[in-house]
């Protein structure tokens, strides 16, 4: 499996999907670094596969005493054998006799992680026998334990992932109690069995380690977040019809131990990020050379991302204008006005809009004229409710009929407005973003047999900044991504 071509069209992404193919955020107090957060998830019968290709649930083999007595014979029973060889020849050839056989039967794989090791365990249970020829004489021992293969994952500053796996074999009892009865006499030792075990369980595990090794490496974490490091440099156009840009600017990575889960082996990487979103003319693009060091450090289980949202005033007029002049607003009964070239800046935390209006009154009256008005928008957390305070306003107008009704109903018409136009929760229309984002974001396929999957369990707007440049709107959005890898 190659996983250097992992690819992703921004272009077909939603306003915020790319932030999830990045990972996680959580919102600092300078409300500048967001911490980018991941888990990368293979499948637990990907590990599963490797070894029970190499090694069956079943295990069985046999053979001589040449290939136990040969490879380091008890001195006790070489020493009586040859003793005994000079009386009896036949008992010289004790060892060309002596036969062996075991069947050893297997259960399935579990995995445990601790740390940056993670262990993929099997227990063992069976019997090992041996006989020889002379007067029928045999014995067996009960084999019981475990086995199967240690691994210990990490990610180097330069972004290689690497594995270093080592088979294990831990056996209850290795020696097998021998008793020679030899005219009368008898003779006791032990024959150790552990290299044959290990010639038949071991080093089948060996050749598992290397194929489970070769594969985790050829994750290629540094290309696949290299290439996008490199695009960040310039910012993204997200929406071209709003002329909406994302920036990103990485600026630390991390990772942590490794997670199991029911069905997946992971290890969790993470960097510290600034974003940002706007409205309007292309940022500045960024100074980004090369990827920071990637270091063992803490990563979380979730995102919490705050994104600032900004538009210069500049590109807010236009998009307004775009959108909103030329409507017809109903004021109240028998009165609408139609608005058009709204201009917005800001002072001392002060929106200030200026447009010029035209009203139809019962429909044949048709005054016009400009207003200013004022407004401190205000954003409380607590209702999540954006309203705007100290609303007032001027009228300029050569319309008798609109300078009179201004100086009679001014008051009521800025309750009006007050009331209907300065005061929103904007609950619903989060439910609905959020409802629409998770479709987005549920499941990115990056390459065959790679997804990013997210869950967001929250959207809401948490806070509005002004100043006299621009206005900010900042979302919060929280929830879990993962990268799953599987067969």
């Amino acid at each position: 499996m190659k996983y250097n071509k992992i690819f992703i069209n921004k272009y077909n992404l939603s306003l915020f999907a790319l932030p999830f193919i990045l990972g996680t955020y959580t919102y600092s107090e300078d409300n500048s670094t967001s911490k980018v957060d991941v888990d990368i998830m293979m499948k637990k019968s990907i590990v599963e596969n490797i070894i029970n290709n190499q090694l069956p649930y079943t295990i069985e083999d046999s053979g001589s005493g040449n290939q136990i007595f040969n490879g380091g014979k008890n001195n006790l029973l070489g020493f009586g054998l040859d003793i005994l060889g000079s009386v009896d020849k036949k008992f010289s050839q004790f060892s060309e006799s002596f036969v062996w056989a075991y069947k050893i039967n297997r259960s399935p794989i579990s995995f445990s992680a601790q740390e940056q090791q993670i262990q993929a365990v099997t227990n063992i249970n069976g019997n090992f026998k041996a006989s020889w020829s002379r007067e029928s004489q045999s014995t067996e021992i009960a084999l019981n334990g475990t086995a199967g293969i240690s691994s210990i994952v990490s990610i180097s500053p330069n972004w290689q992932i690497s594995a270093n796996s080592t088979p294990f074999l831990n056996i209850s009892n290795n020696n097998l109690p021998l008793t020679l009865n030899i005219y009368g006499l008898n003779l006791k030792t032990d024959i150790n069995i552990g290299d044959s075990l290990e010639k038949s369980i071991v080093s089948k595990l060996r050749t598992a380690t290397k194929e489970l090794d070769n594969k985790i490496q050829a994750f290629d974490l540094r290309s696949l977040v290299e290439k996008y490091w490199l695009e960040f440099k310039e910012p993204i156009l997200v929406n071209p019809e709003y002329k909406l840009w994302l920036t990103v600017n990485p600026q630390s990575a991390r990772y942590s131990n490794l997670v199991t889960t029911d069905n997946n082996l992971g290890i969790k990487v993470g960097s510290d990020v600034n974003l940002h979103l706007y409205f309007g003319e292309k940022p500045a693009a960024l100074n980004l050379t090369t990827l920071p060091n990637m270091n063992y450090g803490f990563v979380n289980d979730s995102f919490n991302i705050i994104l600032p949202v900004s538009a210069s005033y500049k590109s807010l007029n236009e998009v307004i204008n775009t959108n909103l002049t030329n409507k017809d607003i109903q004021l109240t009964s028998g009165i609408s006005s139609n608005i058009k070239n709204i201009n917005i800046s800001s002072e001392n935390s002060t929106l200030y809009a200026t447009s010029d209006f035209n009203l139809s009154i019962f429909s044949f009256l048709h005054p016009s004229g400009t207003i200013k008005a004022s407004v401190k928008p205000n954003f409380n957390n607590e209702t999540g409710t954006l309203s705007g305070d100290d609303f007032d306003y001027t009228l300029e107008t050569d319309s008798i009929i609109l300078k009179i009704g201004n100086y009679f109903f001014k008051n009521k018409i800025i309750n009006l407005i007050k009331n209907n136009y300065l005061s929103f929760n904007p609950a619903n229309e989060m439910k609905l973003a959020q409802n629409y984002l998770q479709t987005k974001v549920e499941n990115i396929e990056l390459e065959k047999n790679i997804n990013l999957k997210s869950t967001i369990n929250t959207f809401k707007i948490v806070g509005l900044n002004i100043n006299n440049d621009s206005i900010s709107a900042i979302f919060n959005t929280s929830g879990k991504a993962t990268i799953e890898i599987s067969e």
